[in-house]
């Protein structure tokens, strides 16, 4: 039997699981029941016997307590815990591969390597909870929140990263827009005195295209919370009510609200 006759009916059973969790986790942050949200993922993983599902349920959990306390640790890297939980880690080439977005023209790969490896990316590509823990995760990362020491400012290419993130905003106005955010006003904070203008430049950029792109005004706002948040100026967060969690959650970083 081939790999991926073996696997892919447990993956595609664990994928259509994640989507319904994805759908239980928007359901509470729509209505702002965070708490209530939390309970119900801590019940969902003490149900699961599948170690993909409860970690599914883990990342569940871990993505409401960072969005109460705005803090959060992970004992693993969610895509390392993927991989060890669903076997690919033993795979030379699958560990890497399976959760990458797979290209045309990868070298060293099997039909049946690069038919599952694109299968898994792009099931894992759709994943809300995944996504949003991975990139707290990376967060955390960045600014050596949980004991393991910040990334060495020198081994980052800071305005190409701020360039990537920032672009990140006009395309991610839900909760990745929060870690995007985050990672941002680290940079911003550690490397003001060598790219200050030039950050300032990139995000008023931003602005103008998302403007010019005839984006929502929901998203509009949301861009205009983040560059206040990144800038730590409450003085420019736009007027009025927010209009959205994501925009709320960011202004609440400056404000009490």
């Amino acid at each position: 039997m081939r790999v991926l006759d073996f696997l892919k009916p447990i993956l595609e059973d664990f994928f259509r699981f994640a989507k319904e969790v994805d759908k239980e986790l928007l359901f509470y942050i729509e209505r702002e029941e965070l708490y209530t949200g939390l309970k119900k993922a801590q019940e969902l993983k003490e149900r699961q016997q599948e170690p993909l599902k409860r970690f599914y349920c883990e990342w569940t959990e871990k993505s409401f307590r960072f969005l109460i306390d705005r803090w959060v640790c992970f004992e693993e890297y969610p895509s390392e815990s993927f991989l060890l939980a669903s076997g690919l880690k033993k795979s030379k080439n699958l560990r890497v591969w399976a959760i990458l977005s797979v290209r045309e023209g990868i070298q060293g790969l099997t039909e049946e390597e690069f038919e599952l490896s694109k299968y898994i990316s792009e099931n894992l590509d759709e994943l809300y909870v995944y996504n949003f823990a991975r990139e707290i995760a990376n967060v955390m990362l960045l600014r050596g929140d949980c004991g393991k020491g910040e990334i060495d400012p020198s081994l980052m290419n800071a305005v190409k990263r701020f360039e990537m993130y920032s672009e990140n905003l006009l395309y991610n106005w839900d909760l990745m827009a929060i870690s995007d955010t985050l990672k941002l006003r680290h940079l911003y904070d550690v490397f003001f005195t060598e790219h200050h203008a030039t950050f300032s430049r990139i995000l008023s950029d931003r602005l103008s295209q998302a403007i010019q792109n005839g984006c929502p005004k929901e998203h509009i706002r949301v861009i205009q919370t983040a560059i206040a948040v990144i800038k730590n100026d409450p003085e420019s967060l736009p007027k009025g009510e927010p209009k959205s969690f994501t925009e709320k959650w960011l202004r609440e970083e400056l404000v009490e609200w």
